[in-house]
C-alpha cells in the first residue's frame, strides 16, 4: 500500500463547501452516495491523486490520465462511470461528518463490499497519514505473495498491522492472485537481469509497494 498525497485539491468547490462547514462547526449533510452534489468531485479528484489505484489494495482501477487538472472546469468534473467505490475510511464518523475529504479513498469494490464493510482499521495503515511509510510497516512474502508486518515491529504493534491488513483487503485472495501473474515476470527479469531494475519500474502501473519490497532483496 502505496503512501498516498492528498494535499492537490481539484474539487475547489467541494472544498469551499467543506471548509465552510467545518469553519462553523456543522455536521454535514447525510451522506448519500452518488446523489451527492460533490460526489463525482471527490472520486475524480481520489482516483488523480491515487495513480488510478485501488489506495488499499493497489490494483489498477482506472487510467488517471483523464483526471489531469487540465480536465476539470472551475473545480468540479462531469458524472463519469467508474470502477470501484468511494470509502468511509473510519465508518463511525460516516453518520455526522460522512462527507469529511480525511476519510476518504477510492477502493477496489469487492474489498469494500466483502472486507472493509464497516469494520475499523487502527490506523497504521492509512495511506495519507504523514507517519505512514510502508517498509517501516510491512513486508511482502513472495513464496505466498502476501503482505505481513514487518518483523522489525514491537508484537503488539504487529498485531495491528496483522488486523489492518485483513481490514483493508490488501490479502484478499483474488488481488493475490492477480498481483502472482503481474508480478512474477517482471520480478524474473529484474532477477535475471533481463533488464535493470529502473526499467522493470517503468513498466510498472500496479502493486509499486510489493515490487519495491521485493526488487529491495534481489
Amino acid at each position: 500500500m502505496q503512501k498516498i498525497d492528498k494535499s492537490l485539491m481539484l474539487a475547489t468547490k467541494y472544498k469551499k463547501w467543506l471548509d465552510t462547514l467545518n469553519a462553523k462547526n456543522e455536521k454535514h449533510t447525510i451522506y448519500n452516495s452518488s446523489k451527492g452534489k460533490y460526489y463525482y468531485d471527490i472520486v475524480a479528484n481520489l482516483i488523480w491523486v491515487q495513480a488510478g489505484l485501488c489506495a488499499y489494495s493497489e490494483r489498477l482501477l482506472q487510467e488517471p490520465a483523464r483526471f489531469s487538472p487540465g480536465n476539470w472546469a472551475n473545480g468540479v468534473f462531469p458524472k463519469f462511470p467508474f470502477s470501484g467505490q468511494l470509502d468511509h475510511y473510519d465508518a463511525t464518523l460516516k453518520e455526522q461528518y460522512g462527507w469529511s475529504w480525511d476519510n476518504f479513498f477510492v477502493i477496489d469494490s469487492d474489498i469494500n463490499v466483502k472486507l472493509k464493510r464497516t469494520n475499523i482499521p487502527t490506523g497504521l495503515l492509512k495511506p495519507d497519514m504523514p507517519h505512514y511509510d510502508p517498509r517501516v510497516y510491512l513486508e511482502y512474502e513472495r513464496t505466498h505473495h502476501v503482505f505481513v508486518p514487518n518483523r522489525l515491529l514491537e508484537f503488539p504493534v504487529q498485531e495491528q498491522v496483522r488486523k489492518d491488513i485483513s481490514c483493508l483487503g490488501i490479502n484478499f485472495q483474488p488481488i493475490i492472485d492477480i498481483r502472482k501473474y503481474y508480478l512474477e515476470p517482471l520480478f524474473f527479469d529484474v532477477e535475471y537481469q533481463v533488464q535493470s531494475r529502473t526499467q522493470v519500474q517503468n513498466r510498472l502501473y500496479q502493486f509499486f509497494t510489493a515490487f519495491d519490497l521485493v526488487a529491495d532483496r534481489l
